[in-house]
């Protein structure tokens, strides 16, 4: 009996591709790659990296890295179509914000935010790129915000003309990334701000001062980021056109708008200190006081009690009946009389 095994070609087609890509994803440290200009963003898979196929006309590429991988320093090693400084410097741990503009391409360092699930330790991460006219490569060793949100505007259709309006996006995506965790510290200064005048203070010390610490590193970062950016819009390569360089400036000006936010946060959070730290001291000088009164009320007393608890012979009252009881009476009347004292002097 001959029989025909029926298959979908749709579905054989998606296998093929599905084995295909299985294949060619190349390394783990290849996160994502995307070819812009025909409409449409495509995405890249590692055989069409490794082949460096040049773009057509008004095409370049995204690829974002993940620099753990050992396949990815050794292709960065390796391809001579990246100047030599720039491919060094993606493959570096440099941490702090800097930028090269040689006339091959432009190269530096981002700091941004890790994602939350990555950010236990520390909430702050750095980004290397390399820009030049047909292609934005990204580096970074833990998942950072920007590029994970950058990605998935691309996934979901969002075109770019040029690099340097890809790279304006990356740092639109970078500044909302700050803007949000500014908006969640600025909630938790309102609710300790709350607290202070309230009069809790039992967790506000730490709390505030964990604020500060936050902001004081988003500003050690931020100020010098927004400066070097500021070199990218007087780029003068042939590939950053005005428009594009406009488009940059506008989002630079918004890094302005929020190191003036940090700025103002901080200084607020330090003025929320210096309430709580007055409220302490107020409350300390008000226990003092009470203190200093206690013992001015009982060293008459304590004086009179010292002097007949001399374990002398000539000590008045030793054999007198009731003269313990005449002895309190005049301790009580000593203490009565420095209280009516202290009145009068106004220190009570």
């Amino acid at each position: 009996m001959d029989t025909t095994v029926r298959t979908d070609p749709l579905a054989s087609q998606q296998s093929h591709t599905r084995g295909l890509l299985t294949l060619t994803a190349g390394p783990g440290g290849l996160i994502c790659a995307f070819r812009f200009g025909g409409g449409q963003p495509v995405r890249l898979n590692w055989a069409d990296i490794q082949d460096g196929a040049p773009a057509g006309p008004g095409e370049f590429t995204w690829i974002h890295l993940k620099i753990a991988d050992s396949r990815i320093h050794d292709w960065l090693e390796h391809a001579q179509d990246i100047p030599e400084a720039a491919r060094h410097f993606l493959a570096g741990r440099d941490s702090r914000p800097r930028l090269h503009v040689t006339d091959s391409g432009v190269h530096g360092l981002l700091v941004d935010l890790k994602m939350d699930t990555e950010a236990q330790d520390d909430e702050k991460g750095v980004l290397h790129f390399f820009m030049d006219g047909t292609r934005l490569i990204t580096v970074r060793t833990r998942a950072l915000r920007s590029t994970d949100k950058l990605r998935r505007l691309v996934e979901e259709g969002a075109d770019y003309d040029c690099t340097l309006n890809l790279l304006a996006g990356l740092l639109q995506c970078l500044h909302e990334g700050f803007q949000e965790r500014l908006e969640a510290l600025t909630d938790e200064v309102d609710d300790i701000e709350a607290s202070v005048l309230s009069d809790r203070r039992e967790a506000d010390r730490s709390a505030l001062s964990a604020v500060r610490r936050q902001l004081a590193e988003f500003r050690r970062y931020i100020n010098p980021e927004r400066n070097i950016l500021g070199r990218l819009c007087t780029l003068r390569h042939e590939w950053a056109d005005s428009d594009a360089r406009d488009h940059l400036a506008q989002v630079i000006d918004g890094l302005h708008g929020l190191a003036g936010t940090i700025d103002a946060l901080y200084e607020r959070a330090k003025l929320l200190q210096e309430e709580i730290a007055s409220q302490m001291a107020e409350e300390m000088n008000r226990n003092l006081m009470v203190l200093s009164i206690l013992t001015a009320l009982l060293m008459p007393g304590t004086l009179l009690s010292g002097i007949f608890g001399m374990n002398m012979a000539d000590v008045p009252g030793l054999q007198t009946p009731g003269a313990f009881w005449w002895v309190l009476g005049l301790m009580g009347a000593l203490g009565a009389g420095m209280l009516l004292l202290l009145k009068k002097l106004r220190l009570f």
